[in-house]
């Protein structure tokens, strides 16, 4: 069953419901071995005090091996996983009318493009995006993670400080066997 588009569905439908962001979900990339997902939840449970523990919390419990992005093995699975996805996604829209994937500058370019279902490339990277959200008063948090059958596990959310209000979730499951 695994490196099989039902496998990372799976998994990723375990993410989603673990965070309450399953209903609603939608995949912006759905290759037979990447899905992109991205969807809101109204999860009472979050830790919006520790969103980063909250999130590998939940990645272990769906066995999912949480990653150090500063160690040489979250490095490179970073680096794989860039590459992996930019790869799918030329390939996917390659023959069809294109997307709209291009590279965002500042917050409000990453909002606009959410709004508009783009896939967007961050190349200022997560962590800009997590300052500029937490400089409007939000919480935002990522983590990464392999699977022992090798499927790399990138996982994003954000919300309002305040706990008001839906909490932004995107989801990336990739197998990385290809």
């Amino acid at each position: 069953m695994s490196g099989t588009p039902i496998h990372i569905h799976r998994l990723a439908k375990k993410i989603m419901m673990e965070l309450d962001a399953f209903e609603g979900s939608r995949p912006l990339l759905d290759d037979i071995d990447v899905l992109i997902v991205r969807g809101m939840s109204s999860g009472e449970d979050w830790d919006l005090d520790n969103l980063q523990g909250y999130l590998e919390s939940v990645l272990e419990r769906c066995d999912v091996e949480v990653v150090d992005p500063e160690s040489p093995e979250g490095k490179e699975l970073i680096e794989e996983l860039g590459k992996f996805v930019a790869e799918r996604i030329q390939a996917q829209y390659a023959d069809e009318e294109p997307v709209s994937v291009r590279p965002v500058e500042n917050l409000m370019e990453a909002v606009g493009a959410f709004t508009q279902g783009e896939i967007f490339l961050d190349p200022l990277g997560f962590e800009r995006l997590k300052r500029d959200l937490e400089a409007l008063g939000c919480v935002a948090a990522y983590t990464f993670g392999r699977t022992p059958d090798d499927l790399g596990v990138f996982l994003a959310a954000w919300a309002d400080r305040s706990g008001i209000g839906p909490k932004s979730v995107e989801l990336l499951v990739a197998n990385l066997k290809g």
